[in-house]
């Protein structure tokens, strides 16, 4: 158990508590984090601070008046650092979007070499992500530059629907077949959000279309093509930069989809294989292929798709180094226009995680291989061409793994990177959720500050309750 004692501050309650767990989850990801507020400090004008590994003592310092999140984060930092011997590659940067603040100091006018020396005095982040995250950083703000993202906005739609469950996926997903029945409910009331969205946002520049899930292609041909001709109905589809559509599962697609999506005028679309192994895949619960892979990849591009993304998975259980290397020298073979590089973190909501746990087992993802794999990627990845363009890290959770260096990033050549994925990852512009599970990020770009508005997440409350998701978003744009 890590115990952070504070002060009691009635204007902000648990100051810092979020961060505070942050890095004591970080350096213990199998121990439990509780902090304590302590009413008799709560006259201290500095920020008083505690900290216990178990019975043992390994912080309490008073930080003086003008103290800072970064502040009280460093302190906590070092203290950990001298307790374990180790050093986070991250440093204090504990959340999920490294890319955002060097994004920030670059849009200010500030120069490489500041921005540098900010994220290693500062932030105490190692030389090697400060590179990755500069990177990325340059890269976005080349690409958002000059877009007027504070007047635009862009459109999520979710297709929660799979021909399958994976083990790990934590996603709000159901398989087709069990909810078939329900598709032409849900493509209804999705409709109708879709309507009044559009109804609301009139006048403003829609700059990019995402439809996720889930796999959209589980929908049937006849399905699919309705959806189509639901956005083409309500949106400036013909005016977007980018429409992006996730064929994901290769079991889901066909040549009549990729058809009907080109028609439609999708510029990007994902086939995602995770691995190129298949004993993986037959174990991850995902009923396709290797050959599949191969075939539905050719299949888009002799259809005419030039910017198609294939995700991976580092950290796989059962796969080792070789694994991982083969999978990536498999798509360069294919030689799509995109590699993302995700790390496997078995979620509390996945399969994989309740099964283990009716088993009274921990899921520890071997702790040397996923860094290693990582960087190597990276490596392997500009050889071949692909430059990193966006990046996010998954939150940690205490139990479920002890690697604390859960990044995801997506390398592409240049020309075909998901400006999607940058405007929503950064938070620049307002982006609209449509579907069950959706959850709108509203930037209010005047007051610094972004609202979110949630949908429920149920199938069968979606349809049910349309009426008040549409009211829910009565806010934006007022």
């Amino acid at each position: 158990m890590i115990t952070f004692e504070i002060k009691q501050n009635r204007q902000q309650p648990g100051e810092f508590s979020y961060d505070l767990r942050a890095l004591a989850q970080s350096f213990y990801p199998e121990k439990s984090c509780r902090i304590v507020e302590r009413e008799d400090w709560s006259g201290e004008s500095g920020y008083p601070v505690r900290c216990m590994v178990e019975e043992e003592e390994i912080l309490w310092e008073n930080l003086s008046v003008g103290y800072d999140k970064n502040k009280v984060k460093a302190v906590v930092y070092q203290a950990f650092s001298k307790k374990t011997g180790r050093t986070l590659l991250w440093g204090i940067l504990t959340g999920i979007r490294p890319a955002k603040i060097p994004l920030r100091m670059r849009m200010d006018g500030l120069d490489t070499d500041t921005i540098r020396e900010c994220l290693k005095q500062e932030y105490l982040v190692s030389d090697g992500k400060i590179r990755l995250v500069m990177d990325v950083a340059d890269r976005e703000y080349e690409l958002v530059r000059n877009l007027d993202y504070r007047n635009g906005y862009s459109i999520y739609i979710g297709i929660p629907f799979c021909p399958t469950i994976c083990q790990y996926c934590s996603f709000s997903s159901y398989d087709y077949e069990t909810y078939a029945a329900k598709v032409e409910g849900y493509l209804g009331a999705l409709e109708k959000e879709m309507a009044a969205l559009a109804k609301k946002a009139k006048g403003r520049s829609l700059h990019t279309i995402y439809v996720g899930g889930g796999t959209p292609t589980s929908l049937n041909e006849k399905e699919l093509q309705r959806l189509m001709d639901m956005i083409h109905s309500h949106l400036p589809v013909d005016s977007v930069l980018e429409f992006t559509v996730e064929a994901g599962r290769p079991d889901s697609i066909t040549m009549e989809k990729l058809n009907i999506l080109k028609k439609a005028g999708v510029s990007r679309i994902s086939i995602n294989p995770q691995t190129m192994k298949q004993h993986t895949l037959d174990l991850m619960g995902r009923k396709h292929t290797v050959e599949q892979v191969k075939e539905k990849f050719s299949l888009a591009r002799d259809i005419g798709f030039d910017n198609i993304n294939m995700d991976v998975i580092v950290g796989l259980p059962e796969e080792d180094e070789v694994d991982f290397y083969n999978t990536v020298n498999q798509l360069h073979e294919l030689n799509p226009d995109s590699i993302t590089v995700h790390t496997l973190v078995i979620k509390r909501a996945s399969r994989m995680r309740r099964e283990q746990l009716e088993q009274g087992e921990q899921m520890y993802p071997e702790d040397t291989l996923i860094p290693v794999l990582q960087k190597e990627s990276k490596e392997i990845l500009r050889d071949y061409g692909y430059k990193p363009y966006y990046m996010y890290r998954q939150k940690n959770k205490a139990g479920t793994t002890r690697n604390t260096n859960q990044e995801n990033v997506a390398y592409a050549r240049e020309g075909k990177e998901c400006l999607y994925n940058i405007l929503i990852m950064e938070e620049l512009e307002t982006i609209v959720a449509l579907g069950s599970g959706g959850s709108t990020k509203y930037v209010i770009h005047e007051e610094n500050r972004m609202e979110r508005i949630e949908n429920v997440k149920s199938v069968d409350d979606y349809i049910n309750r349309i009426d008040e998701m549409i009211e829910r978003k009565k806010t934006l744009w007022l």
